[in-house]
């Protein structure tokens, strides 16, 4: 995670946003890695290897910009939103909402950190209904406003 910050830091990298993607990509893998540790008896089968690796590719390939459901994703899967939480949750520790979530999240305080940019331009940019809505979204996840999340980096 502390790469994944850094990088985010780094306004001048000219690939800045495939290093994030990739690092953050690594980051699901060695989540997923450590928690199969914990659990050696789980032995993945080759269908459930395979779903998480579409899953985890449509998240890389920007998905959740515009789809934040499970239901989405289980669908394009062929698999009920439930299976695919399961799924998630019996490889990872954590149900694909968090993983959707994580994608976002990233993206989110990424955009909030650039000055000229408005709430309002965020959320449309990330496909909110409105920017109440990604305020809320925002809030939930962070405990705290977008605005308050940017007066927290200009104090930095």
């Amino acid at each position: 995670m502390q790469r994944i910050r850094t990088r985010l830091d780094e306004t001048h990298h000219g690939f800045r946003s495939e290093a994030v993607g990739h690092l953050l990509m690594a980051h699901i893998l060695d989540l997923y890695d450590v928690h199969m540790r914990t659990h050696a008896a789980m032995r993945l089968s080759g269908r459930t290897a395979l779903l998480l690796n579409r899953f985890v590719a449509l998240l890389y390939e920007g998905a959740w910009r515009r789809h934040r459901d499970v239901a989405h994703y289980a669908s394009l899967l062929c698999v009920t939103p439930h299976y695919l939480s399961e799924l998630c949750r019996k490889v990872s520790g954590r149900p694909a909402t968090y993983w959707i979530d994580l994608f976002t999240m990233q993206e989110v305080c990424r955009l909030l950190s650039q000055r000229g940019r408005t709430v309002a331009g965020i959320a449309a940019d990330l496909h909110f209904s409105s920017p109440a809505h990604f305020s809320a979204y925002v809030a939930k996840r962070l405990g705290l406003s977008p605005a308050r999340y940017r007066a927290g980096l200009a104090r930095r």
